[in-house]
């Protein structure tokens, strides 16, 4: 193997390690009830999409079309979806605000994901090709992904969608409790 293509398989597997935490980094921001940007509803999901969708393409193209990946990634997709249909959500349209309630399972699965990123390309770079354990990492990885996909568009267009209510704390900073005087 040359320097170069060495560089090229640590490289992606860095930057698809890189995409699953900066899913999660985004996705941690629905475990709290502090309202945030809508459009950072999609982050998590896409963040998830780009790296799964880099594990497919390479290092062979050929099994972007292989049925058993769709099936995984489209069985993901639904179970996120299902997920981003039920979820709560308090929406400030003037304000394209958005407070999750018990959004926990973004993190979850995002955090999964960066796991089974990490083990897929310590496995990839490490073993020989074609083991068993990397495809299992790749099938959790793509559940994972579909999972966040799945969740954060239709989470995204509810939120668009939703009735307005006033989410005062997103206009104004916290403020501390005032100190009191003994």
């Amino acid at each position: 193997m040359s320097l170069g293509h060495l560089v090229v398989i640590y490289g992606l597997d860095l930057l698809i390690v890189l995409l699953a935490i900066g899913a999660a980094a985004t996705a941690n921001l629905e475990r709290t009830l502090q309202p945030f940007p809508r459009r950072h509803l999609l982050l998590p999901g896409l963040l998830a999409f780009a790296g799964g969708l880099i594990l497919l393409v390479y290092p062979d193209i050929r099994d972007l079309p292989v049925p058993e990946v769709w099936l995984v990634g489209v069985a993901g997709t639904l179970a996120g979806a299902a997920r981003g249909a039920g979820i709560r959500l308090d929406c400030d349209q003037a304000q394209r605000q958005v407070r999750v309630h018990r959004g926990r399972d973004a993190a979850w699965a995002a955090w999964t994901m960066v796991l089974f990123a990490i083990i897929q390309g310590s496995l990839e770079t490490g073993l020989k090709a074609n083991n068993p354990y990397e495809t299992t990492a790749e099938f959790l990885m793509l559940l994972a992904g579909g999972y966040l996909l799945g969740r954060s568009v239709v989470a995204w267009v509810r939120a668009r969608a939703a009735t307005h209510r006033d989410l005062h704390e997103a206009r104004e900073p916290l403020r501390s409790s005032p100190k009191r005087r003994p």
